[in-house]
């Protein structure tokens, strides 16, 4: 998380990764990954991605990322950019 958060396309300060990630932690739960995802990233680098959101038994994975968002109704869950994410809840 503290890598992804450095990315300069979030333009983030160091305080302000620090306190984001301190935003976040509380919500967090450790899930082990016993049976990874069926369905394989073309991107080795994004796998754990998809075997947190199968085995954490999530409805959604929100991501920018080509290589996660090529594989939209591959999975038991939605995987959506955050332009369509908000623009499904908002209405």
């Amino acid at each position: 998380m503290t890598r992804i958060l450095s990315y300069s396309k979030f333009q983030l300060t160091a305080d302000e990764q620090f306190e984001a990630l301190g935003g976040y932690i509380p919500f967090c739960e450790v899930i082990d990954i016993v049976k990874p995802c069926a369905v394989l990233c073309r991107d080795p680098q994004d796998q754990p991605f998809l075997d947190l959101a199968h085995r954490g038994k999530t409805d959604l994975l929100i991501t920018g990322d080509d290589d996660l968002l090529a594989l939209v109704g591959e999975t038991e869950f939605i995987i959506e950019t955050p332009e369509a994410y908000r623009q499904r809840v908002s209405g």
